[in-house]
C-alpha cells in the first residue's frame, strides 16, 4: 500500500466509502483499494440495483450484491452484507458460482440473519409497475422490498433457516398481495416470471400467479443449504470487531442524490445511501465511522434513469435519448467520431462524446448514462452530509478538453411556486441545492469556465505536478464546498491515484 496512503489511514479503525453524487462515481476501485487495509468490509445499502465494477490485472469484475472487497477473500478478509441490504439469494448465489468459475473460492463471506429478504413478488411487482410509472428502475425489487420493509409484512434472511415459520410468514404475506396479485394481466406476469431473474419461470403459477410451494423449496432447501454457514448476528459481530481493534470498512451503494432521505424527490432508490444510512445499514454509528472517502467524479458527473439533471449536457432530450433504450453498441455505430463530438457546439452531442470517454455506460443494466458538468452547488450539498473529505474519480477522462465548466449556482426559470418560505420567481439565484424534484427541472446552471489541460496526467503521483489548469480548478472545487480533495485517481487502476495530504 502507498506510503501517504497509509500515512491517511493512521490511527483509523473505520472507514466509509461513499458517493456524493447519483452513482457510477467509481466507488469499487476504492473499495478494493481500500480493502488492502481493512480486516473486515461490510456492505450496508441497497441491493442488487447496485453494480461496482473493478479492474484489477486488466481484468473487470462486477459485482451487483456480493461486496467488493470479495476479491481478497483469500488473504483471510471478512466480507459482509449487512442488514441494511435488500438480500436477493439468487443474485447472490450466482455471483459466487460465477466467482468460482473465475478461480475465486468463497470462503469469509457473511450474511446478517436481519437482512430483509427480496421475494419474486418483488422483482414482480417492481417490473410491472416501471412499464407503466417510467421512473427508471432497475427492476430489482428494492423499492418494494423497503416498502414491506416499513409496512411491516416483509420477510428476512433468518426465516429460511425455520421452514414452518417461513412459511407461515410466507403465506400471510402472500395474501396480503392478493388484491395487486389479481390486478396484475397474468399474460404480462408470466413473462415476467420467465426472466432469469426470476428462474425461468420457476415461481409462475397458472392460478395464483405466484407459486407457493416452489417459493418454499427453493428458499428453505436451496438457498438454505447453499447460505446457513455464512449467517451471522452483525450486531454482535462488529460491537466485537470494535472491541478487538479490527479495522473495518463500509461500502456504499448508490449515491447521495438518490437516498430516499436526501435525493432527488421521487426519482430516488428506496434506501438512504448517505453515510448515516450507511452506517445503520452495517450494525454501526455514524460516530463510529472515522474517516468517510467522499467519492465524487471530475470534472463532468453522470446520472442513469429519469429526474432531474440541471447540468446535462442536451436536457431534456438527453434524458429522453437515455431513457430509449440505447447503449453502447447504438452510439458507436452513430457517432464514430469521438474529437468531432467533442468540438460540437450541440451540447447533447458533446455528452455523447463524454460517454465514450468515461465509458459511461451502466454495470448492472447496460443503460447511457447521462452526462453533464460537475455541479458544485450539489456537492456542496452532498458533502455537508457525507463529511468534507472527498475522493475526485475520472480525471484524466477530460484531458484534452478545452474548456471546462462547473456549475455554481441555479437560475430558477419555472413558474412562482412557494419554496422554504419565501416565493421563487422566474429569474431568481438559487445558492443552494433544492431536493424537490419539480424545483429542480426548472433550474437553469450557471456556470463558471475554466482552461482545461493536455497533459497525460496518468503517471503523475506527485499533487504538484499536476497541470496548473487542473490544481486550478481542484482548488476552486475544495474553496466552493468548504471541503478537502483527498485523493485525485488519475487512472482507473488501483495504483493510479495522488494521496493529497
Amino acid at each position: 500500500m502507498d506510503e501517504k496512503l497509509k500515512q491517511l489511514l493512521n490511527d483509523k479503525k473505520c472507514v466509509a466509502v461513499a458517493c456524493n453524487q447519483w452513482g457510477d462515481t467509481g466507488k469499487g476501485k476504492f473499495v478494493d483499494l481500500l480493502s488492502e487495509w481493512a480486516d473486515i468490509i461490510i456492505r450496508g445499502t441497497g441491493g442488487a440495483n447496485a453494480g461496482h465494477t473493478i479492474k484489477l490485472n486488466n481484468k473487470e469484475y462486477i459485482f451487483h450484491l456480493i461486496p467488493s472487497g470479495i476479491l481478497h477473500d483469500t488473504q483471510g478478509k471478512i466480507n459482509v452484507i449487512g442488514r441494511g441490504v435488500a438480500f436477493d439469494a439468487n443474485i447472490l448465489l450466482n455471483e459466487i458460482n460465477i466467482l468460482e468459475k473465475e478461480g475465486i473460492i468463497v470462503k469469509n463471506l457473511k450474511l446478517s440473519h436481519q437482512a430483509s429478504l427480496v421475494l419474486p413478488y418483488h422483482l414482480l411487482v417492481d417490473r410491472i409497475k416501471d412499464k407503466k410509472s417510467k421512473i427508471g428502475t432497475t427492476g430489482r425489487g428494492i423499492g418494494p422490498l423497503y416498502s414491506d420493509y416499513v409496512s411491516r409484512v416483509g420477510l428476512f434472511v433468518n426465516d429460511i433457516f425455520n421452514p414452518e415459520l417461513f412459511k407461515q410468514k410466507l403465506k400471510k404475506f402472500l395474501e396480503s398481495k392478493k388484491v395487486v396479485l389479481d390486478s396484475f394481466d397474468k399474460d404480462m406476469a408470466k413473462e415476467v416470471l420467465s426472466h432469469e431473474h426470476l428462474l425461468n419461470g420457476r415461481f409462475y403459477n397458472e392460478k395464483t400467479i405466484l407459486d407457493f410451494d416452489a417459493m418454499v423449496d427453493y428458499y428453505t432447501n436451496e438457498v438454505a443449504n447453499k447460505l446457513k454457514d455464512f449467517i451471522i448476528d452483525l450486531d454482535v459481530f462488529v460491537k466485537d470487531a470494535l472491541k478487538n481493534n479490527k479495522k473495518i470498512l463500509l461500502e456504499g451503494a448508490q449515491g447521495l442524490l438518490l437516498s430516499i432521505d436526501y435525493g432527488t424527490t421521487k426519482y430516488q432508490t428506496s434506501s438512504d445511501c448517505s453515510i448515516e444510512g450507511l452506517a445503520k445499514g452495517c450494525s454501526l454509528k455514524e460516530e463510529d465511522v472515522d474517516l468517510v472517502f467522499g467519492i465524487t467524479k471530475a470534472f463532468y458527473m453522470t446520472r442513469v434513469g429519469n429526474g432531474p439533471f440541471p447540468t446535462e449536457l442536451g436536457g431534456k432530450k438527453s434524458e429522453e435519448y437515455c431513457a430509449s433504450g440505447h447503449n453502447k453498441d447504438y452510439e458507436k455505430e452513430q457517432y464514430k467520431d469521438v474529437n468531432e463530438l467533442l468540438s460540437s457546439d450541440d451540447d447533447f452531442k458533446l455528452g455523447i462524446g463524454f460517454r465514450f470517454l468515461g465509458s459511461e455506460y451502466g454495470a448492472t443494466t447496460g443503460r447511457t448514462r447521462r452526462t453533464g458538468w460537475l455541479d458544485l452547488v450539489a456537492l456542496k450539498y452532498a458533502t455537508a452530509i457525507n463529511k468534507n473529505n472527498i475522493v475526485l474519480t475520472k480525471v484524466d477522462v477530460l484531458t484534452g478538453v478545452k474548456k471546462i465548466k462547473v456549475c455554481v449556482a441555479y437560475k430558477y426559470n419555472g413558474e412562482d411556486v412557494f419554496y422554504a418560505g419565501k416565493t421563487l420567481k422566474k429569474g431568481d439565484i438559487i445558492n443552494d441545492f433544492p431536493r424537490f424534484s419539480e424545483i429542480l427541472y426548472d433550474c437553469i446552471p450557471v456556470y463558471k469556465e475554466f482552461d482545461g489541460w493536455n497533459e497525460d496526467i496518468r503517471n503523475i503521483r506527485d499533487y504538484e505536478k499536476l497541470p496548473l489548469n487542473l490544481k486550478n480548478l481542484i482548488n476552486f472545487t475544495e474553496e466552493f464546498i468548504s471541503g478537502k480533495v483527498i485523493i485525485v485517481s488519475v487512472g482507473p487502476d488501483r495504483s493510479e491515484n495522488i494521496i493529497k495530504l
